[in-house]
């Protein structure tokens, strides 16, 4: 057998995601629609009995910009030690920094609180407490949160 450096959880978990991706496309027909597969190819690819068949990065891509929901590509991160960050819609559009200030700031007072909750027993974290507490997503949320804070004053200070 070939050494896999993705887990069995983390291909369970794309499959989680590529699920979600699906049921917010509309099920298997309205997403093979946006896509070059059909139903039951991507019925396959979600599937746990199919263990090792995942769609290809294309469906996925494609489905991605369909539901305008990054589900799967945050899955792929967060198994890549990253995190999926996304810009602001349109560019030189409106910007309302009162709310993205409250955004930040509420995003970034969670994750915090998180970190704190799992620090006062014991001064320490535990992976059972970042997965419990769910600190790694309301890191990933207040990071996003930012984001679009930079987006926000780059077009103001006329950078890239």
């Amino acid at each position: 057998m070939t050494f896999r450096p993705t887990t069995e959880h983390d291909r369970a978990a794309l499959k989680a995601a590529f699920r979600q991706l699906m049921r917010v496309g509309g099920g298997g027909v309205a997403s093979s629609e946006a896509t070059r597969v059909g139903q039951q190819a991507l019925s396959r690819y979600g599937s746990p009995n199919n263990p090792d068949d995942h769609a290809p990065i294309d469906v996925v891509a494609d489905l991605t910009i369909d539901t305008d929901d990054p589900v799967a590509v945050r899955a792929l991160c967060r198994i890549a030690n990253g995190v999926f960050v996304p810009l602001p819609k349109a560019q030189g559009a409106v910007t309302n920094w009162p709310a993205a200030v409250g955004t930040a700031v509420k995003r970034g007072a969670d994750a915090a609180e998180a970190i704190c909750t799992a620090l006062n027993d014991d001064g320490q974290i535990t992976p059972e407490e970042i997965a419990d507490l769910e600190i790694l997503d309301k890191l990933a949320s207040a990071i996003e949160a930012l984001v679009v804070l930079q987006t926000y004053a780059r077009s103001v200070g006329g950078g890239e």
